[in-house]
Protein backbone atom coordinates (compact mmCIF):
# COMPACT_ATOMS: atom_id res chain seq x y z
CA UNK A 1 0.00 0.00 0.00
CA UNK A 2 1.12 3.35 -0.87
CA UNK A 3 1.54 6.15 1.90
CA UNK A 4 -1.04 8.61 1.93
CA UNK A 5 -0.29 11.33 0.05
CA UNK A 6 -3.37 13.71 1.30
CA UNK A 7 -4.24 14.06 5.15
CA UNK A 8 -6.84 16.08 6.87
CA UNK A 9 -7.68 16.33 10.86
CA UNK A 10 -10.53 17.67 11.96
CA UNK A 11 -9.93 20.62 8.57
CA UNK A 12 -12.86 22.96 8.95
CA UNK A 13 -13.74 26.49 6.78
CA UNK A 14 -16.20 28.77 8.36
CA UNK A 15 -17.01 31.74 5.95
CA UNK A 16 -19.07 33.94 8.79
CA UNK A 17 -21.40 32.10 10.83
CA UNK A 18 -21.46 29.16 7.48
CA UNK A 19 -19.72 26.13 8.07
CA UNK A 20 -18.55 25.01 4.70
CA UNK A 21 -16.37 22.05 5.65
CA UNK A 22 -16.61 20.46 8.80
CA UNK A 23 -14.17 18.78 10.84
CA UNK A 24 -12.90 16.63 7.87
CA UNK A 25 -10.81 13.55 8.44
CA UNK A 26 -9.27 12.36 4.95
CA UNK A 27 -6.57 9.99 3.51
CA UNK A 28 -5.76 9.37 0.21
CA UNK A 29 -3.17 7.16 -1.06
CA UNK A 30 -0.37 7.74 -3.83
CA UNK A 31 -1.29 6.62 -7.03
CA UNK A 32 -5.22 6.90 -5.91
CA UNK A 33 -7.75 8.20 -8.13
CA UNK A 34 -9.90 9.35 -5.31
CA UNK A 35 -13.57 10.77 -6.07
CA UNK A 36 -15.29 13.58 -3.79
CA UNK A 37 -19.14 13.19 -5.00
CA UNK A 38 -21.69 15.50 -3.56
CA UNK A 39 -24.49 17.76 -4.92
CA UNK A 40 -23.29 21.61 -6.05
CA UNK A 41 -22.42 23.33 -2.54
CA UNK A 42 -21.68 20.69 -0.98
CA UNK A 43 -17.84 21.80 0.40
CA UNK A 44 -15.95 19.77 -3.11
CA UNK A 45 -14.43 22.96 -4.34
CA UNK A 46 -13.95 24.40 -0.82
CA UNK A 47 -11.99 21.32 0.27
CA UNK A 48 -9.94 21.34 -2.88
CA UNK A 49 -9.16 25.19 -2.34
CA UNK A 50 -7.67 24.40 1.22
CA UNK A 51 -5.62 22.02 0.48
CA UNK A 52 -4.09 24.11 -3.18
CA UNK A 53 -3.66 26.64 0.01
CA UNK A 54 -5.78 28.78 -2.08
CA UNK A 55 -8.03 30.00 1.04
CA UNK A 56 -6.51 29.11 4.82
CA UNK A 57 -8.52 27.05 6.87
CA UNK A 58 -10.52 28.12 9.78
CA UNK A 59 -9.55 24.92 12.27
CA UNK A 60 -7.21 21.83 12.08
CA UNK A 61 -4.55 20.73 10.01
CA UNK A 62 -4.12 18.99 6.16
CA UNK A 63 -0.41 17.64 4.34
CA UNK A 64 -0.30 17.45 0.97
CA UNK A 65 2.50 15.17 -0.78
CA UNK A 66 4.57 15.54 2.75
CA UNK A 67 4.01 19.26 3.55
CA UNK A 68 1.84 21.32 5.87
CA UNK A 69 -0.86 22.86 3.75
CA UNK A 70 -0.84 26.22 6.63
CA UNK A 71 3.38 26.01 7.12
CA UNK A 72 4.71 25.36 3.57
CA UNK A 73 2.08 26.61 1.12
CA UNK A 74 4.75 27.15 -1.15
CA UNK A 75 5.63 23.39 -1.08
CA UNK A 76 2.43 22.59 -1.90
CA UNK A 77 1.69 24.52 -4.60
CA UNK A 78 5.19 23.07 -6.28
CA UNK A 79 4.22 19.36 -5.41
CA UNK A 80 0.87 20.00 -7.25
CA UNK A 81 -1.42 20.55 -10.61
CA UNK A 82 -4.80 22.27 -10.63
CA UNK A 83 -8.03 22.11 -12.76
CA UNK A 84 -10.38 24.35 -11.04
CA UNK A 85 -13.40 27.16 -11.64
CA UNK A 86 -11.33 30.30 -11.62
CA UNK A 87 -7.97 28.85 -12.76
CA UNK A 88 -7.98 29.38 -16.66
CA UNK A 89 -5.15 29.73 -19.80
CA UNK A 90 -4.78 32.87 -21.95
CA UNK A 91 -7.25 32.45 -24.44
CA UNK A 92 -5.56 34.95 -26.63
CA UNK A 93 -2.50 32.82 -26.32
CA UNK A 94 -2.11 29.27 -28.14
CA UNK A 95 -1.54 26.43 -26.28
CA UNK A 96 2.23 26.22 -26.47
CA UNK A 97 2.51 30.18 -26.14
CA UNK A 98 0.56 29.56 -22.61
CA UNK A 99 2.90 26.52 -21.60
CA UNK A 100 6.24 28.35 -22.24
CA UNK A 101 4.81 31.30 -19.91
CA UNK A 102 3.89 28.66 -17.22
CA UNK A 103 7.39 27.12 -17.39
CA UNK A 104 9.06 30.34 -16.41
CA UNK A 105 6.68 30.55 -13.38
CA UNK A 106 8.08 26.77 -12.67
CA UNK A 107 11.43 27.64 -13.04
CA UNK A 108 11.97 25.38 -15.39
CA UNK A 109 15.01 25.67 -17.66
CA UNK A 110 14.31 25.93 -21.53
CA UNK A 111 15.63 22.77 -22.17
CA UNK A 112 13.26 20.74 -19.90
CA UNK A 113 10.27 23.21 -20.29
CA UNK A 114 10.59 22.23 -24.35
CA UNK A 115 10.61 18.62 -23.88
CA UNK A 116 8.49 18.38 -21.78
CA UNK A 117 6.12 20.62 -23.56
CA UNK A 118 6.32 18.40 -27.00
CA UNK A 119 5.68 15.10 -24.77
CA UNK A 120 2.55 16.29 -23.57
CA UNK A 121 1.30 17.35 -26.80
CA UNK A 122 1.93 14.12 -27.94
CA UNK A 123 0.51 12.87 -25.22
CA UNK A 124 -3.06 14.70 -25.65
CA UNK A 125 -2.68 14.55 -29.51
CA UNK A 126 -2.75 18.34 -30.06
CA UNK A 127 -1.41 18.12 -33.19
CA UNK A 128 -1.96 21.29 -35.03
CA UNK A 129 -4.54 22.23 -32.19
CA UNK A 130 -1.16 23.57 -30.41
CA UNK A 131 -0.50 26.78 -32.77
CA UNK A 132 -4.76 27.51 -32.14
CA UNK A 133 -5.61 30.37 -29.85
CA UNK A 134 -7.10 28.97 -26.72
CA UNK A 135 -9.88 31.05 -27.43
CA UNK A 136 -10.83 29.17 -31.08
CA UNK A 137 -10.84 25.89 -29.46
CA UNK A 138 -14.13 23.79 -28.16
CA UNK A 139 -14.72 23.63 -24.28
CA UNK A 140 -13.26 20.00 -24.43
CA UNK A 141 -9.71 20.82 -25.71
CA UNK A 142 -9.68 23.67 -23.40
CA UNK A 143 -10.67 21.48 -20.61
CA UNK A 144 -7.07 19.25 -21.90
CA UNK A 145 -5.13 22.46 -22.03
CA UNK A 146 -5.75 23.32 -18.63
CA UNK A 147 -4.98 19.68 -17.57
CA UNK A 148 -1.99 20.27 -19.40
CA UNK A 149 -1.02 22.72 -18.41
CA UNK A 150 -1.74 21.69 -14.69
CA UNK A 151 0.63 18.59 -15.54
CA UNK A 152 3.65 20.45 -16.91
CA UNK A 153 6.04 20.96 -14.00
CA UNK A 154 5.46 16.89 -13.48
CA UNK A 155 3.25 17.29 -10.04
CA UNK A 156 2.99 14.23 -7.58
CA UNK A 157 -0.93 15.59 -7.05
CA UNK A 158 -3.44 16.47 -9.37
CA UNK A 159 -6.85 18.29 -8.76
CA UNK A 160 -9.81 18.00 -11.20
CA UNK A 161 -12.71 20.49 -10.11
CA UNK A 162 -16.00 19.26 -11.65
CA UNK A 163 -13.51 19.09 -14.71
CA UNK A 164 -16.25 17.40 -17.05
CA UNK A 165 -19.19 20.21 -15.94
CA UNK A 166 -20.48 21.31 -19.22
CA UNK A 167 -18.90 18.96 -21.58
CA UNK A 168 -20.31 16.87 -24.17
CA UNK A 169 -20.48 13.55 -23.65
CA UNK A 170 -17.92 12.41 -26.04
CA UNK A 171 -15.69 14.82 -24.00
CA UNK A 172 -16.38 13.94 -20.87
CA UNK A 173 -15.70 10.21 -21.39
CA UNK A 174 -12.41 11.04 -23.49
CA UNK A 175 -11.43 12.94 -20.06
CA UNK A 176 -12.20 10.56 -17.45
CA UNK A 177 -10.90 7.43 -19.89
CA UNK A 178 -7.28 9.71 -19.57
CA UNK A 179 -7.41 11.05 -16.26
CA UNK A 180 -7.45 6.82 -15.53
CA UNK A 181 -4.55 5.92 -17.45
CA UNK A 182 -2.45 8.97 -16.10
CA UNK A 183 -3.28 7.28 -12.14
CA UNK A 184 -2.29 3.56 -13.64
CA UNK A 185 0.63 5.28 -14.19
CA UNK A 186 1.13 6.78 -10.67
CA UNK A 187 -0.54 10.04 -11.02
CA UNK A 188 -2.21 10.66 -7.84
CA UNK A 189 -5.59 12.55 -8.72
CA UNK A 190 -8.35 14.10 -6.90
CA UNK A 191 -11.32 14.09 -8.60
CA UNK A 192 -14.78 16.04 -7.51
CA UNK A 193 -17.56 15.82 -9.30
CA UNK A 194 -21.35 16.44 -8.40
CA UNK A 195 -22.19 13.51 -10.81
CA UNK A 196 -23.36 10.24 -9.82
CA UNK A 197 -22.29 7.93 -12.66
CA UNK A 198 -18.30 9.11 -12.66
CA UNK A 199 -16.78 8.01 -9.95
CA UNK A 200 -18.54 4.50 -10.28
CA UNK A 201 -16.65 4.28 -13.85
CA UNK A 202 -13.37 5.53 -13.14
CA UNK A 203 -12.44 5.96 -9.39
CA UNK A 204 -10.63 3.36 -6.76
CA UNK A 205 -12.38 5.35 -3.68
CA UNK A 206 -15.18 7.65 -3.55
CA UNK A 207 -15.77 10.30 -0.24
CA UNK A 208 -19.29 11.44 0.09
CA UNK A 209 -19.30 14.96 0.94
CA UNK A 210 -22.94 16.08 2.16
CA UNK A 211 -23.46 19.87 3.28
CA UNK A 212 -19.71 20.14 4.73
CA UNK A 213 -19.39 17.04 5.68
CA UNK A 214 -17.65 13.62 4.36
CA UNK A 215 -20.25 11.00 5.19
CA UNK A 216 -18.61 8.03 3.81
CA UNK A 217 -15.65 6.99 2.32
CA UNK A 218 -15.21 3.63 0.05
CA UNK A 219 -15.27 1.80 -3.13
CA UNK A 220 -17.85 2.24 -5.06
CA UNK A 221 -19.36 -1.38 -4.75
CA UNK A 222 -18.49 -0.62 -0.80
CA UNK A 223 -20.78 1.95 -0.64
CA UNK A 224 -23.48 0.66 -2.83
CA UNK A 225 -23.88 -2.50 -0.49
CA UNK A 226 -22.88 -0.70 2.67
CA UNK A 227 -26.19 0.78 2.90
CA UNK A 228 -28.58 -1.50 0.73
CA UNK A 229 -28.98 -5.47 1.09
CA UNK A 230 -31.82 -5.17 -1.82
CA UNK A 231 -32.38 -7.69 -4.60
CA UNK A 232 -34.18 -6.12 -7.32
CA UNK A 233 -35.74 -8.02 -10.40
CA UNK A 234 -37.40 -6.42 -13.35
CA UNK A 235 -39.19 -8.36 -15.63
CA UNK A 236 -41.19 -7.36 -19.01
CA UNK A 237 -44.68 -9.10 -18.95
CA UNK A 238 -46.80 -7.22 -20.65
CA UNK A 239 -50.70 -6.86 -19.89
CA UNK A 240 -50.72 -7.65 -16.31
CA UNK A 241 -54.19 -7.23 -14.27
CA UNK A 242 -54.91 -5.73 -11.09
CA UNK A 243 -55.93 -8.97 -9.91
CA UNK A 244 -52.55 -10.71 -11.22
CA UNK A 245 -50.64 -8.05 -9.64
CA UNK A 246 -52.19 -8.06 -6.28
CA UNK A 247 -51.50 -11.65 -5.95
CA UNK A 248 -47.88 -11.05 -6.36
CA UNK A 249 -47.77 -8.16 -4.49
CA UNK A 250 -49.21 -9.91 -1.05
CA UNK A 251 -46.59 -13.03 -1.65
CA UNK A 252 -43.59 -10.92 0.67
CA UNK A 253 -44.60 -8.25 2.79
CA UNK A 254 -41.22 -6.80 3.28
CA UNK A 255 -40.88 -6.23 -0.79
CA UNK A 256 -41.95 -3.09 -2.84
CA UNK A 257 -43.91 -4.05 -6.05
CA UNK A 258 -44.37 -1.58 -9.08
CA UNK A 259 -45.83 -2.04 -12.72
CA UNK A 260 -45.76 0.28 -15.88
CA UNK A 261 -46.80 -2.04 -18.25
CA UNK A 262 -45.18 -4.03 -19.42
CA UNK A 263 -42.30 -3.61 -16.62
CA UNK A 264 -42.79 -5.27 -13.58
CA UNK A 265 -40.23 -4.08 -10.67
CA UNK A 266 -40.03 -6.12 -7.51
CA UNK A 267 -37.38 -5.46 -4.53
CA UNK A 268 -37.02 -7.02 -1.90
CA UNK A 269 -34.17 -7.29 1.49
CA UNK A 270 -32.19 -9.83 1.70
CA UNK A 271 -33.68 -12.26 -1.09
CA UNK A 272 -31.23 -14.32 -2.88
CA UNK A 273 -33.84 -16.40 -4.94
CA UNK A 274 -36.08 -13.31 -5.72
CA UNK A 275 -35.78 -13.79 -9.27
CA UNK A 276 -36.65 -17.47 -9.51
CA UNK A 277 -39.55 -16.83 -7.00
CA UNK A 278 -40.77 -13.78 -9.12
CA UNK A 279 -40.82 -15.86 -12.18
CA UNK A 280 -42.59 -18.68 -10.76
CA UNK A 281 -45.64 -16.19 -9.28
CA UNK A 282 -45.56 -15.06 -12.94
CA UNK A 283 -45.87 -18.24 -14.88
CA UNK A 284 -48.16 -19.28 -11.75
CA UNK A 285 -50.57 -16.46 -12.76
CA UNK A 286 -50.72 -17.29 -16.05
CA UNK A 287 -48.16 -13.78 -17.23
CA UNK A 288 -46.86 -13.39 -20.52
CA UNK A 289 -42.43 -13.02 -19.86
CA UNK A 290 -40.65 -11.60 -22.59
CA UNK A 291 -37.40 -11.10 -20.33
CA UNK A 292 -35.55 -11.00 -17.18
CA UNK A 293 -33.36 -8.37 -15.72
CA UNK A 294 -31.65 -8.34 -12.20
CA UNK A 295 -29.94 -5.15 -10.96
CA UNK A 296 -27.79 -3.88 -8.02
CA UNK A 297 -28.01 -0.70 -6.14
CA UNK A 298 -26.64 2.00 -7.88
CA UNK A 299 -24.31 4.47 -6.63
CA UNK A 300 -26.81 7.35 -6.78
CA UNK A 301 -29.54 5.40 -4.59
CA UNK A 302 -26.41 4.42 -2.12
CA UNK A 303 -26.01 8.57 -2.02
CA UNK A 304 -29.33 9.41 -1.52
CA UNK A 305 -29.36 6.43 1.35
CA UNK A 306 -26.38 8.27 2.56
CA UNK A 307 -27.45 11.69 2.59
CA UNK A 308 -30.56 11.41 4.81
CA UNK A 309 -33.31 10.67 1.49
CA UNK A 310 -34.33 12.72 -1.62
CA UNK A 311 -36.39 15.25 0.30
CA UNK A 312 -33.13 16.36 2.57
CA UNK A 313 -31.20 16.47 -0.48
CA UNK A 314 -33.63 18.70 -2.56
CA UNK A 315 -33.75 21.01 0.51
CA UNK A 316 -29.88 21.15 0.36
CA UNK A 317 -29.88 22.02 -3.00
CA UNK A 318 -32.72 24.54 -2.72
CA UNK A 319 -30.62 26.40 0.35
CA UNK A 320 -27.08 26.51 -1.72
CA UNK A 321 -28.95 27.83 -4.69
CA UNK A 322 -29.95 30.76 -2.39
CA UNK A 323 -26.84 31.54 -0.66
CA UNK A 324 -25.48 32.14 -4.02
Amino acid sequence: MEENTITTKALTKLFGHFTAVDTLNLHVKGGELFGLLGPNGAGKTTIVRMLCTLIEPTRGTGSVAGSDIREAAAEVRRKIGVVSEGVSLYKDLTIEENLKLFSTLYDLSRAKAEARIRELMELFAFREKSKRLVSALSTGWQKKAMICAALLHEPKILFLDEVTSGLDPQSAIALQDFTRKLCDQGETVIWTTHYMGEPEKICDRVGVIFAGRLVKVGTPNELKHSVSELSTVEVETPGLTPAQISKIRHKDEVCKLSYNDPILRVTCEHHEDLAEDVMKSLLGIGARIRAVNTREPTLEEAFISLTGGEEEIDRFIESASQKK
